[in-house]
């Protein structure tokens, strides 16, 4: 299975443009290892599974991982596999709680939704109207910014994140409406111009709930989500996980290179808690995904749930606008079609990842046939994508596949002189040349040239509309965005956005 990691928690490196599930496994041989001490022994249904499973973290390296299966809208299956860290022998468990990521930005959406629903604000309400103090510079787009784009991804706002920072409850709002936070935050397109993920979107949205709500973000999310749900093993606080004692580390690399064993209290950043510092077991966070597919009134109302996983705006890096693969709703990525070996489904797919140092999660729902999946690892930008398809194989209920690609998804060289000419970036990169010639598109950055920053200056193309520019040996997606003309305007990045300049009728040799 091809997926998107969420690197280091500040920016979606989307690995493939497609998702893909492949069903070739390696032959299943021995026992099950690294059974997880509260856990029941498997029953023979998920053996192959299991074996899987745990075949593949001892591949990738990783110490140990958790993961459950719901079928039909039930919790089927929960194991835990390996062990809790680098420097451990105690065995994770299906209880074990690990760093989620990302996946904290569908509790916090959850959660303002909440107070939407209740008619305490509204979806289309503005920021300001609610947070009047906060702290970016752009009067005129902060004017704009709404709720919607905010939960959507649509806000403009430039990527910022540290990972550590104050620990205190009361410094989301202290932070956000600081000068510090302002020197930092800028945005790089106007409100409402397209999607580009940005964690500060979930900052401010976990402001909107803390100040509407009026009552802090973390008790927020526990009264309006968490309790209702009965997820009693989800935290946000270093100190509650490490004194449930059922904890894991995660295994990075510090940034001399050497081996970091990350704990619990390794880092933490309570203005940053609303976009991905939660912890959770896969049998808790299991609950929200049980919730997504069936619904319960205490959190919300079926039409706001339908409405949270539902397309919001177009995330154009599965295929550009023709394809239209991928859409973001509230703290949801969703997807209508995918591929499963050979076959094709055409049916909604609901997800979202998670990626901090030392840990990576993710979870996938199919809400026509009541399957979902849940795995946490305890190592850095890992996938099991064997194993998960084994489970979409085997447990997922898929029929009547469809034909595959879908128009507008293969790449087209014969347009990319309409991607050529000079864009810029006013927020720091400048001038930035794309040149076509043939079937190459190349990219000239003299900003990045005077730093002696390496790049490719060749172009990989992922699909329609998208391309890999590898940046000092790492690849970064980038996709040119069309007006409502048909004329690309807009090179976009998750850290860069670039206008092409004005009266330019493009670069060929």
């Amino acid at each position: 299975m091809k997926i998107l990691i969420e690197t280091r928690g500040r920016w979606l490196a989307w690995l493939a443009v497609l998702l893909v599930i492949s069903v070739a496994l390696p032959a299943c041989s021995g026992s099950t290892t690294g059974s997880g001490s509260g856990d029941a022994p498997i029953p023979a249904k998920y053996q192959a599974f299991a074996q899987s499973f745990d075949r593949e973290r001892q591949q990738l390296g990783v110490p140990g991982a958790s993961v459950a299966l719901i079928e039909n809208g039930k919790l089927t299956f929960a194991h835990g596999f390996g062990v809790k860290g680098l420097n451990s022998q105690e065995p994770v468990d299906s209880s074990t709680l690990f760093r989620i990521g990302s996946m904290t930005k569908a509790l916090t959406a959850t959660a303002l939704l909440s107070l939407v629903q209740s008619g305490v604000i509204g979806i289309d309400a503005t920021l300001t109207s609610i947070v009047p103090d906060v702290a970016i510079n752009g009067a005129g787009n902060l004017s704009t910014l709404t709720i919607r784009q905010l939960l959507s991804h649509q806000s403009g706002l430039y990527d910022y994140l540290q990972e550590a920072g104050p620990t205190d409850d009361a410094a989301l709002s202290r932070y956000l409406t600081s000068p510090d936070f302002a020197a930092n935050e800028y945005f790089m397109d106007p409100p409402g111009t397209f999607y580009n993920y940005s964690n500060p979107n979930y900052y401010l949205a976990g402001l909107a709930l803390e100040r509407a709500g009026g009552v802090p973000y973390r008790q927020a999310v526990t009264e309006r989500v968490l309790s209702p749900l009965g997820m009693t093993r989800t935290f946000f606080l270093p100190m509650e996980v490490i004194a449930d004692g059922n904890f894991s580390n995660g295994k990075s690399t510090g940034s001399d290179g050497s081996p970091w064993d990350v704990s619990p209290d390794s880092y933490d950043n309570a203005w940053a808690r609303p976009c991905g510092f939660a912890f959770s077991s896969v049998v808790d966070y299991a609950k929200f995904i049980q919730f997504l597919y069936a619904g319960n009134a205490s959190v919300l109302a079926d039409s706001e749930r339908t409405e949270m996983q539902s397309p919001q705006v177009k995330m154009l890096d599965a295929g550009g606008v023709e394809a239209d693969l991928q859409s973001y709703g509230f703290g949801l990525v969703i997807r209508r079609e995918f591929l499963v070996g050979n076959n094709a489904y055409t049916t909604k797919l609901v997800w979202h990842n998670g990626s901090l140092p030392g840990f990576t999660s993710i979870f996938y729902l199919v809400p026509s046939t009541g399957f979902g999946i849940v795995w946490f690892a305890n190592a850095d930008d890992v996938t099991f994508e064997a194993s998960t398809a084994l489970a979409f194989a085997s447990f997922a209920g898929l029929t009547n596949p469809s034909a595959w690609p879908p128009p507008g998804l293969a790449v087209d060289s014969s347009i990319y002189s309409r991607y050529a000419g000079t864009y810029n970036d006013p927020n720091g990169l400048g001038a930035i040349t794309v040149t076509a010639n043939g079937t190459t598109l190349s990219i000239d950055i003299p900003t990045l040239d005077a730093a002696n920053a390496p790049y490719d200056h060749a172009l990989q193309a992922t699909s329609m509309d998208n391309f890999n520019v590898t940046v000092q040996g790492a690849p970064t997606p980038l996709t040119f965005i069309a007006d409502s003309t048909g004329a690309y305007v807009w090179l976009r990045t998750q850290q860069a956005v670039a206008k092409r300049v004005s009266n330019n009728a493009g670069t060929t040799p």
